[in-house]
């Protein structure tokens, strides 16, 4: 690490140690409750609970518990649910905990919920720093899909793979997609054969929330997590809308609709089906290089949930079907299926179920057994010009997990959550993975079985300190015994600063086709210099949150540090050779350090500034020299503002976005009319968004990419697509320049 890098990370050690201390505030605890068929207390989860005459607040967990910390001294607290009556409730300075049980609403057929959910806010009771971006976030932007979602978020980057396909990629810790897991309601999805189109196929409108958690996670989820991981939980048929429909659409008449619907069939059993269609046929040439800037796309998605709580038993079924559909390449290629024309097709038909079942023992307290069975089919059938690439993925995961404590008295009724001090997860999983790929005619094969065993231990025994050391053991069929340790602490300094640190080792696949389709979108010749290993990295980081007011405006500063280093890592080089991209394991050191900083300001009048400044130095070895990694920034800083009048009937949103230059592989090779400069510069993306509410329905209309700033000549050699130097890999910015959309939501509760 160099001189000035070392200075950089010491001054941000300064930085999170000098934000911790805040030491007048206070904590209030609490749960709030309903009332079951025979009167007895329930926890409602997800219920909002906010400070009177703020926007601070927070959401209950599944058992009801809330924690919020304030500096006032007599405090407020308002609290609401779907389907209950507001209530708002006193807080005397020398009381830390309340109950609250709220009444059903009985007096009309129609609910009347305000919602003062805040849009992004981070998890106080988490153990390891997690970002939840919830549903008013969501709406922040024209949030068509997930790659479309972080807009408004400073920690996740999404970045084009190619200049044809459209296919977007996140990159957390400035590391690829691959390595972050992606979960949809806590259960491992868009995995293998998926990853690359994957984030197209969750419909914004479905989401309720997004948690986004850098560095190592639970390893009751798997190996798979090295950078972090980021989970979906969609809109569930008890708090949901009776009926939610969004349309949207853009002046390049790319247009989109999501219909939700849900049926309560009794208070225990209830069920909700998401619909989602998406349509774009345009052509569009602004750079006038023949090639269409944006692919042709088709998709029709539709998920059925079904929920059933009765007693100790809690299921979850999910069933979700996709078609999608997608056309891109040169212009006469799109209007005419010119067959002497380079054409991108692709479609996927994607299938997905999955069940989770919980059961807490009526006899017993704190001991509970939890199960999640899943099965995936993911086939692909396309081309890229004159190469044939099809594969075809069927998975299944199982995970059985037991949560019990070593000193809670299980018989004692009177036990409360804050009497445990020491419990445990201890579970079992297992992973297959079939794989079938066909490149040029050329078929590739593997199957994937692991068997595993995990064990994760929660000490909460000493005040405000947490500490949760977790360990599974895997068995793999191909790469053979594979050890994960993973350690998480987590310490309140006061109820107004936390300090969390992490370190873990993470494992994953490569997939070297299937993962990096956008190599085949060019004339390069695709060279294995040896068997891929598995790819295998450690993780470790250290944040801190911090709350304080100042000039009676309320503050929350945070601060992250994270390092990944690589024990092995596939490869992709395109650096040696630009007629060639070469994959071997790595021989050498590749790492990654990750720095932020960011700041968010509530004005207590409805005004919200978020400012976030990033750093990444991400090195690999390629071809023997130690390197910056290609086509990532560097830096990143990070405006977003936000106001809603005081009647919330108006919403305004804006964001700033500088991305800082990075290297470009290089192409000092190759004729000169074709050649790159080695760097690219920083360029600034604006979005905007302006929101309507009225009694049932909310308009929006928005703007991406305000300075209308396009990456220059994208495609190498355009003028033949079909000759030796056609590249459309090397891609570091915006492809499409300034979108003007509108959209309308119907929500009837």
């Amino acid at each position: 690490m160099n001189k000035t890098n070392m200075k950089k990370i010491s001054i941000i050690i300064i930085v999170i140690i000098s934000s911790c201390f805040n030491i007048f505030a206070r904590e209030i605890k609490g749960t709030v409750y309903g009332l079951g068929e025979n009167n007895e207390k329930i926890g409602l989860p997800r219920a909002n609970v906010w400070l009177e005459g703020t926007k601070i607040g927070s959401l209950t967990d599944d058992l009801g518990n809330f924690l919020i910390k304030t500096n006032q001294k007599d405090a407020t607290l308002i609290i609401g649910y779907v389907g209950y009556k507001k209530d708002t409730v006193s807080v005397p300075f020398d009381q830390d905990r309340i109950e609250v049980i709220l009444k059903q609403e009985f007096t009309s057929e129609t609910v009347i919920v305000e919602d003062k959910r805040p849009t992004q806010m981070i998890s106080k009771s988490s153990i390891s720093k997690t970002e939840i971006i919830t549903d008013n976030g969501l709406k922040k932007a024209a949030c068509c899909n997930l790659s479309e979602s972080f807009t408004t978020n400073p920690s996740v980057d999404v970045a084009y793979s190619d200049a044809l396909t459209g296919a977007k990629q996140i990159q957390l810790l400035g590391l690829s997609q691959v390595y972050t897991q992606i979960m949809t309601e806590k259960v491992p999805n868009l995995q293998g054969f998926a990853s690359n189109q994957g984030l197209s196929y969750i419909p914004g409108p479905w989401m309720n929330s997004i948690s986004i958690s850098k560095g190592a996670s639970s390893v009751s989820t798997g190996y798979e997590s090295i950078t972090g991981q980021i989970n979906v939980d969609y809109k569930e048929p008890t708090n949901a809308d009776r009926l939610y429909f969004n349309g949207y659409t853009n002046d390049i008449f790319r247009s989109e609709g999501s219909l939700l619907s849900k049926v309560n069939f009794s208070d225990a059993l209830s069920s909700a089906l998401m619909v989602h269609g998406n349509l774009f046929n345009g052509t569009l040439d602004h750079n006038s290089d023949g090639f269409t800037d944006m692919p042709q796309n088709t998709q029709f998605n539709i998920l059925n949930r079904w929920e059933n709580r009765k007693g100790a038993w809690d299921s979850k079924t999910l069933i979700n079907a996709i078609y999608n559909e997608l056309k891109s390449g040169q212009v006469s290629y799109l209007k005419n299926m010119n067959p002497d024309a380079y054409g991108i097709f692709s479609k996927v038909n994607r299938y997905n179920i999955f069940t989770k079942n919980g059961f807490v023992l009526p006899t017993e307290k704190f001991q509970s057994l939890g199960t999640i069975l899943a099965f995936t089919h993911n086939s692909q059938n396309s081309n890229y010009g004159n190469i044939n690439y099809d594969n075809e993925q069927n998975s299944l995961f199982i995970n059985l997990i037991w949560q019990s404590s070593f000193d809670s008295p299980h018989h004692d009724t009177t036990a409360s959550e804050e009497d445990v001090h020491n419990s445990y997860s201890l579970g079992f999983s297992y992973l297959h993975n079939n794989y079938i790929e066909s490149l040029a005619g050329q078929p590739r094969f593997q199957n994937e079985s692991v068997p595993g065993f995990f064990l994760e231990y929660i000490f909460s025994g000493i005040e405000n300190l947490s500490i949760t050391p977790g360990v599974r053991v895997d068995f793999h069929n191909l790469y053979g015994t594979l050890l994960t340790p993973r350690l998480h602490i987590k310490y309140d300094v006061n109820p107004y600063n936390t300090i969390r640190a992490s370190i873990g080792k993470g494992y994953h696949n490569p997939l070297p086709i299937a993962e990096n389709q956008y190599i085949l979108a060019s004339s390069r010749k695709i060279i294995f210099d040896e068997n891929l290993g598995i790819e295998e990295a450690w993780n470790m980081g250290f944040n801190t949150s911090s709350d304080f007011d100042l000039f009676g405006w309320n503050f929350t500063f945070n601060t992250e540090y994270y390092y990944t280093t690589f024990r092995n890592q596939t490869i992709i080089d395109m650096d040696s050779n630009p007629f060639e991209v070469h994959f071997y394991n790595l021989n050498g050191k590749s790492y990654a350090h990750s720095t932020q900083l960011d700041l968010k300001t509530d004005f207590m009048n409805g005004l919200i500034i978020t400012t976030a400044y990033r750093f990444n130095d991400i090195m690999q070895t390629i071809g023997g020299t130690l390197e910056r990694k290609p086509l990532i920034s560097e830096s990143k800083f990070f405006v977003n503002i936000e106001y809603s009048t005081p009647s919330d009937n108006w919403l305004f949103d804006f964001t700033f976005d500088y991305n800082g230059g990075g290297r470009i592989p290089l192409t000092n090779t190759l004729p000169a009319e074709y050649q790159m400069k080695q760097t690219f510069p920083g360029f600034v993306q604006l979005f905007g968004q302006i929101t309507r509410r009225f009694n049932f329905i909310e308009a929006y209309i928005g703007v991406e990419n305000l300075t209308n700033y396009i990456q220059p000549n994208p495609i190498i050699a355009s003028n033949n697509p079909f000759g030796e130097y056609f590249n459309s890999s090397y891609i570091w910015g915006p492809l499409i320049g300034r979108k003007i959309y509108a959209g309308i939501r119907l929500i009837i509760n």
